[in-house]
Formats: structure tokens, sequence, C-alpha cells
């Protein structure tokens, strides 16, 4: 099978297309799942596409043949993408969204997250929680943390934000730049992927206690603690979920 530079340089191009459509779709999963449905399966299609091409000249059932191989695999192969985004999918789909706290620790500086000092006054909490998306969209969701007392007093948390307004030095700045290098921490708001799961570290500072009361004994003698998410836009409260005592 001779091979023309004509088919090499063909395969070169479209290997490259393979590869960036393949890593955008992997490593964007939230901007991927913000995406019409058609435009979604066009990209895929794309990568598939692209492949299909780069091998060909190395195919020796069709070689010299580019309009037999386009009508018998390549279109072929067009199909699925276009089946599960546009029907397979939205059938699957839910709505809403589901979470649940995975862990929820005290530990010190000395050892790790949980509960850690940052050299303020203020402890900051660290819970582990599992995010799912059930919708055909992505989603954008800000993580809050309510306790409530006998009294029906409540103490609301808001997670720290992964864009603060103004250049002031704060401690919620300060405390975004110590831990934004470590992916296992999620910042507000949450990005959620339609149809997978996210787990990772949301981090509160817990600043508006009474003197003299740790966050354990207040969340101790809390009547109710919950996680709450919320919409970034309107604050419109999307799901709650119970949090574990520690």
């Amino acid at each position: 099978m001779k091979i023309s530079l004509r088919k090499i340089f063909t395969s070169l191009v479209a290997l490259p297309i393979t590869i960036v459509t393949v890593i955008y779709i992997a490593q964007n999963p939230a901007q991927f799942g913000s995406e019409p449905l058609l435009l979604r399966a066009v990209i895929l299609d794309l990568a598939v596409l692209a492949a299909l091409v780069t091998i060909y000249p190395f195919n020796p059932l069709f070689s010299g043949r580019p309009l037999p191989y386009a009508m018998t695999v390549c279109l072929p192969a067009l199909v699925p993408g276009f089946f599960y985004f546009l029907y397979l999918l939205p059938n699957q789909a839910g709505e809403g969204m589901r979470a649940v706290q995975l862990q929820s620790q005290l530990i010190t500086d000395s050892s790790s997250n949980g509960i850690i000092e940052v050299g303020f006054r203020y402890p900051i909490y660290t819970p582990t929680i599992s995010l799912q998306n059930l919708e055909l969209y992505t989603r954008q969701v800000n993580v809050f943390l309510r306790m409530t007392d006998a009294n029906g007093d409540d103490a609301l948390f808001r997670g720290v934000r992964s864009r603060i307004p103004g250049s002031s030095l704060t401690v919620e700045s300060t405390v975004r730049g110590m831990l934004s290098e470590n992916t296992s921490y999620l910042f507000n708001p949450v990005a959620l992927p339609p149809n997978r799961t996210i787990e990772g570290r949301i981090v509160f500072i817990i600043s508006n206690l009474d003197d003299g009361t740790t966050f354990t004994e207040a969340l101790g003698r809390a009547y109710q603690a919950q996680f709450e998410l919320r919409d970034p836009e309107n604050g419109q409260l999307l799901l709650e979920f119970p949090l574990n005592r520690i």
C-alpha cells in the first residue's frame, strides 16, 4: 500500500484536531455541559471525524477510495453522537441535584484540613461534600452553611468565593490565596457539569460566633445544621442537606 504525501499531510492536520477536541471535552466539562445539545454532538463528532481522517491513509481496505470510506465508515460513525445528545441524554436526564457530606473532621493545622487555623482568630471549616447535577446543562451553585439554635436564631456562613470584589486584603481573600493551588478545594460559585459528580472541600470562615464560643461548641448546641445550595444570580434555594456533626 502506497501512502502519498498528500494523505500524510491530511492525516497530520486531522490528528491535532482530534487531540485538541478530546482535551477540550475532558478538561472543560462545565463549559462543554453549558453548550446546546446539538453543539455538543457536533463537537464530539468533530473529534470522531478527525480521528477517522487521521487513520484513513493506513486503512488498506479503502486505499484510493475516499468516497466509499466516507459513506460506509465516517457517516455511520457520526450517528451515535447525535443519537446520544439529542435523544438518549434528554430521556435519561433528571431534575435538580443531589448532595451529601462525605467527611466532617476537626483537625488541627499540625495535621491537615477539617478545621485549620491560618493565623486569624477565625477557624476555617473545610467539610468534604459530593455534588451531583442531574440536569441537561451545567449549573452554578453557591454553597452555604446554616446553623440554627434552640431559639430559632440562624448563623449563616457562605463558602469562600473564587473571585472576591475589590483589591483590599481581607480574611476571605487571604484564605482564598492560600488554598487556591490545592485542587481539592471548591470555591463559590461551584460549577456542576451535567450528569457528573463533583467532590471537594468547601471552605467556610467561621467569623460571627459569640465571644468565647468555639465552632465545635456552637455546632454541638445547634438545633439544626445544614448545607444549602443557592442560585448565584438570585439567591434562590435549590437544595439543602444535613451537616454531619463533628
